[in-house]
């Protein structure tokens, strides 16, 4: 268990900051989101995607859908949602700046074998 325990009333935690994922795939690749970005997950609409900057997914009937502020919505087609994962923040790894990366591609995270890229789901958006 991942239980946050004071070490004494007003003594300083002893688990580490955490941060939840949203674990996904698109095209066979394994990629991870802040979940506090998304709002739920959904059938894809494509008058609200935000196109396919991962890739084209192989089955993308689902979507994660986020908010890009002032009550409007995107959608990311993805083919699967595996689940939530609780992650320390020291496990996470940011892109180096050599690698010429998308500005949402923020760093990965290795779940045992598995690479997970992370993505900022709102640097998706196009800006106007």
């Amino acid at each position: 268990g991942g239980a946050v325990r004071a070490a004494e009333v007003g003594g300083p935690m002893t688990a580490p900051a955490q941060i939840d994922l949203v674990i996904f795939e698109v095209a066979g690749i394994r990629f991870g989101a802040d979940l506090g970005q998304v709002r739920r997950i959904d059938v894809d609409d494509p008058t609200e995607t935000v196109g396919q900057p991962l890739g084209p997914p192989a089955r993308g009937s689902r979507a994660l859908v986020f908010d890009i502020g002032h009550g409007h919505e995107r959608r990311l087609a993805v083919d699967h949602v595996l689940g939530v994962s609780r992650v320390p923040l020291t496990s996470l790894r940011r892109m180096p700046p050599a690698v010429n990366a998308a500005k949402y591609s923020i760093g990965a995270w290795l779940d045992g074998d598995a690479t997970v890229l992370l993505i900022d789901l709102i640097a998706m958006v196009p800006a106007t």
